[in-house]
């Protein structure tokens, strides 16, 4: 009866597995060597960005790809593994471990997933250096701004020149006529 209960757990456990490989980025980290300060740090880091970062074992991790017939790299699962995840916000999530990686050398980026896809550490690295959807949002939108701005630039010159030309003629017979006068 034990065994079945504790069957039942680890289930449950490759359930939340699942629900957490589900996301757009998952990154998988070494944290052998951080002290527990340092790691109560990486994970408000994680927090702020909206994002997790959670301890996981790694046979559950193994059963978890075995279960769902992914293809993954073993290796990665050899010593300690956390494992930070978001959604939308993967690219912050990349960037946070990254920097924390540069700032502690005590945490190392073993692999990671992004959007269901299998990246080694350089090419997590790699995603770091993109700008973050909020500069990209604002980018783009500055991008489809600018040809509407130039466009109505355009079509109000020639009123603007018009404008100038009457201002001169105006200023043109106000001088003729105080010298007329």
């Amino acid at each position: 009866m034990a065994s079945r209960k504790n069957l039942e757990i680890k289930q449950k456990q490759v359930d939340i597995l699942s629900e957490i490989f589900s996301n757009n980025g998952v990154y998988l980290i070494d944290y052998r060597g951080l002290a527990v300060k340092e790691m109560e740090e990486l994970r408000n880091r994680i927090r702020k960005i909206d994002a997790n970062i959670k301890v996981i074992k790694n046979r559950l991790a193994i059963k978890y790809f075995e279960r769902e017939e992914k293809s993954f790299d073993q290796n990665i699962f050899i010593g300690p593994t956390a494992v930070a995840y978001g959604d939308e916000n993967f690219i912050e999530v990349a960037k946070t471990i990254v920097d924390f990686e540069k700032e502690s050398k005590n945490i190392k980026i073993k692999a990671g997933f992004i959007e269901q896809r299998f990246v080694n550490d350089t090419e997590i690295k790699d995603v770091a250096k993109l700008p973050g959807k909020p500069q990209l949002m604002s980018q783009l939108a500055f991008s489809m701004s600018m040809p509407l701005k130039k466009f109505g630039m355009t079509l109000s010159a020639p009123l603007k020149n018009m404008m100038i030309l009457l201002n001169n003629l105006k200023d043109k017979k106000e001088k003729e006529e105080n010298q007329n006068a």
